[in-house]
């Protein structure tokens, strides 16, 4: 009888438990969270964070922004000379992946037939599924520019070697050769350009580069193969100059109104990476190579008028920058560069050197993905290094930077003659700001051939030796390299360390095919220079 009732009231305590697990799912549903957010909101979130980490201080600021010497550092010098941290290549290589898998989902958003109605009310399904795919493009074109073979993933293609952001099937990905995702990459681009319905806005929020307009995302598509194919030039000129032509007839950037521009808001909050970056600190001026070219004390250009509006004169300190207060200088004579990888940079006070100009240094600045006068550049070099398409290149930016009509006019009518060197030099100026793709076209060319280079030899400019303590001056320096052998900018970066655990043996695999193994001495397969 004790038994009946043991069992008798564990199935009361049974039934009841059941009822209560009935309406459980209801309670956890939070009302004011909703389970599918817009894919409108996962855009903007993606492009913003791929900006953020791509062009602050650390990825760029002591990586490429300081290799290509618009920027050098005011304290430490290490990065300058090569020595670069571990985590700023492993938050490039992770990140990228991060952001991907965001635009992956809008493309499965939008492309599997339970959800794609939703989706819409973001904007047109494929014209999501294109911008998505321009950026993907994007993202691994820079990622494998920085290491060669990496993980890739492509839409449109089911080659075996393109492994990245399926989880599900492989949490060790293959990496793909260099080779393969650049063909891949400029197919990505071809199919979204054409994909892409010019009558419907791409989102009808979030899109904070073109603010919805699919015909500029069209055009910077097509731009963008233009990058990609340029790269191309010496190791396969003829997919190289195909892809160029047919970009150009499926139309690209024809002005500054077609530009690629990650917008900023003027809060702390939401405001540019480089503005964040000077919150409480002063780590990085303009430097000596750069601005010397802009004074037209190297190169073949003489004066620069976007020399005043990119830099600031020594009399600005950075508070005046930041609050944009301070008196503007026409006066080449006021600007003065940081003198670059110079191991006693904290003998010298700010005052002895130029910042950023307050254009560049406002927390809504846009960060440029592309611009117009880089397109005029790439079809100057393709047809021959054209006269006219570099006097548009060095127009269109000087446009942008708000230089007048009549400098502008009187600097393009007095430029020396298009040559590979000098239309690559003021490409190089033109891509201030744009340090990733100067890097690459560095290493591809060769140019700019201004930069101060390890085993150079520099003499301070007076100010700079004046402002040192007598017991302690030092009125020139020699650029000593901080990892031997590099005698050059470094050819890539080497893999994250952290891929030797999480992905051990492909990346070994990845590394043996490189020339030099793992080293920032291996070149990439297109930097034949």
């Amino acid at each position: 009888m004790k038994n009946k009732f043991i069992i008798l009231l564990m199935l009361v305590i049974s039934a009841g438990f059941s009822s209560c697990d009935e309406g459980l799912e209801e309670v956890n549903i939070n009302p004011n969270d909703p389970e599918v957010v817009p894919t409108a909101n996962i855009f903007a979130s993606a492009t913003k964070s791929f900006i953020d980490f791509n062009r602050n201080a650390f990825n760029s600021g002591r990586l490429t922004q300081n290799w290509v010497e618009y920027w050098g550092q005011t304290a430490y010098a290490d990065e300058d000379r090569y020595l670069y941290r571990e985590s700023s290549a492993q938050s490039i290589y992770q990140n990228t992946y991060l952001v991907a898998s965001d635009l992956k989902s809008i493309i499965d958003l939008n492309t599997d037939e339970a959800t794609m109605d939703d989706a819409a009310a973001s904007g047109d399904n494929d014209n999501q599924v294109a911008a998505s795919r321009i950026m993907l493009s994007y993202m691994f074109y820079e990622l494998t520019n920085f290491f060669g073979d990496v993980p890739y993933y492509s839409y449109g293609s089911n080659n075996e070697n393109f492994q990245a952001l399926d989880v599900d099937e492989d949490l060790n990905p293959v990496f793909a050769p260099q080779e393969e995702i650049y063909a891949d990459i400029l197919s990505e681009l071809r199919q979204s350009a054409d994909m892409i319905n010019v009558n419907s806005p791409v989102f009808t929020s979030g899109d904070n580069i073109f603010n919805g307009d699919a015909a500029k995302w069209k055009k910077f598509a097509n731009s963008l193969i233009l990058r990609v194919a340029n790269n191309l030039r010496e190791v396969d000129p003829t997919t190289a100059s195909n892809a160029i032509n047919a970009a150009v007839q499926s139309g690209v950037m024809t002005s500054n109104d077609d530009n690629a521009v990650q917008s900023y808001e003027t809060t702390d909050l939401n405001a540019s990476p480089w503005w964040r970056a000077f919150i409480g600190r002063t780590d990085f001026a303009v430097t000596a190579p750069f601005i010397d070219l802009l004074k037209g004390e190297s190169g073949n250009f003489g004066l620069d008028p976007r020399l005043f509006e990119m830099a600031a004169p020594i009399s600005a300190g950075i508070q005046e920058v930041q609050d944009g207060t301070y008196t503007p200088s026409n006066d080449p004579a006021d600007y003065v560069g940081a003198p670059y990888a110079f191991r006693n940079m904290n003998a010298l006070p700010f005052s002895s050197y130029s910042f950023m100009s307050s254009k560049v240094l406002r927390p809504d600045y846009g960060e440029v993905l592309m611009e117009y006068a880089e397109v005029a550049f790439i079809l100057s070099e393709e047809n021959g290094f054209d006269q006219a398409n570099y006097e548009e290149g060095v127009r269109a930016s000087m446009e942008k930077w708000g230089v007048a009509d009549a400098d502008i006019t009187a600097f393009v009518s007095a430029l020396p003659a298009a040559s590979e060197e000098n239309v690559l030099n003021q490409k190089y100026v033109a891509l201030y700001m744009q340090p990733n793709t100067a890097y690459a076209m560095y290493r591809r060319t060769g140019y700019p051939n201004v930069l101060l280079l390890p085993g150079d030899t520099v003499t301070l400019p007076q100010n700079q030796i004046d402002a040192q303590s007598p017991d302690n001056r030092i009125e020139s320096y020699t650029f000593e390299s901080g990892v031997n052998g590099v005698t050059d900018l470094p050819f890539r970066l080497r893999y994250p360390q952290i891929l030797q655990t999480l992905n051990g043996e492909n990346r070994a695999a990845a590394a043996s095919g490189l020339e030099n193994g793992d080293t920032i001495l291996s070149q990439l397969f297109w930097d034949v220079d």
